[in-house]
């Protein structure tokens, strides 16, 4: 079973057709959602909708929950502030509520989990950065594979006998039996912020292990795309 793992789609609705398109002639037939369907792009309606309707698990982002009216807006810029406001007066009830129903953390199969930041206080939005420190997230994480965006920056992160080592985003095979912990950022769909433009997500293979980063052709592309590696996700 291929399952594509996505987050970060920020309402570009033709980075997202491109990258389920991609997923399905890929041969992906269930979909997760690591969060942020909303936010700075301008179709969160068309959004909502398409990720709704995918097969699979979805947990909500920090611009989920700011467009659902759910958290304040304190400590987001300029740009993520107004981007937000704009969102909220334009969602629609059902994509709203849908919006704040979305849990922050998932468990959409055995062993797996979802989640957008960091497993250590979901609710508080820590970010994965390859120079961060991810202990408290490997000290939450139940499972030995997780999946987490926030960070628009696709990376591999691992844990063994409380030695964290990070990588580049490369295909690999996960070994659920082994003992490492692996944690693996899927990148952003609709604004990356790697110097790759563009949208990216993840091919994981159930079945085998195989965990494929991609990143997909488009001709709409999120002007967004090239804010400041680190401007509030």
């Amino acid at each position: 079973m291929k399952i594509a793992v996505l987050g970060d789609v920020h309402g570009n609705l033709g980075a997202l057709d491109a990258v389920l398109r991609d997923a399905r002639e890929c041969g992906a037939r269930r979909f997760w959602c690591v969060g942020d369907v909303v936010g700075y792009g301008a179709d969160p309606n068309a959004c909502c909708e398409l990720v709704r309707k995918l097969p699979g698990a979805a947990v909500a982002g920090n611009h989920d929950h700011a467009c659902a009216g759910l958290i304040s807006l304190d400590g987001f810029s300029d740009r993520a502030r107004a981007s937000a406001l704009w969102t909220r007066r334009r969602l629609s009830p059902e994509n709203r509520s849908w919006l704040r129903s979305i849990p922050l953390v998932a468990e959409p199969e055995k062993g797996v989990q979802l989640v957008h930041g960091s497993l250590d206080r979901p609710s508080e939005w820590n970010y994965l950065f390859p120079d961060a420190d991810p202990t408290p997230h490997f000290a939450s994480q139940a499972g030995r594979l997780c999946f987490v965006g926030h960070t628009h920056v696709p990376a591999v992160f691992a844990e063994l006998g409380g030695i964290v080592y990070v990588s580049a985003p490369e295909p690999f095979r996960f070994e659920p039996d082994g003992a490492m912990k692996v944690t693996v950022n899927v990148g952003s769909v609709g604004e990356p912020r790697d110097e790759d433009p563009r949208p990216g997500y993840v091919l994981y293979d159930a079945s085998t292990g195989e965990i494929e980063p991609r990143r997909v052709e488009t001709c709409v592309l999120s002007r967004a795309s090239r804010g400041a590696h680190r401007t509030r996700a």
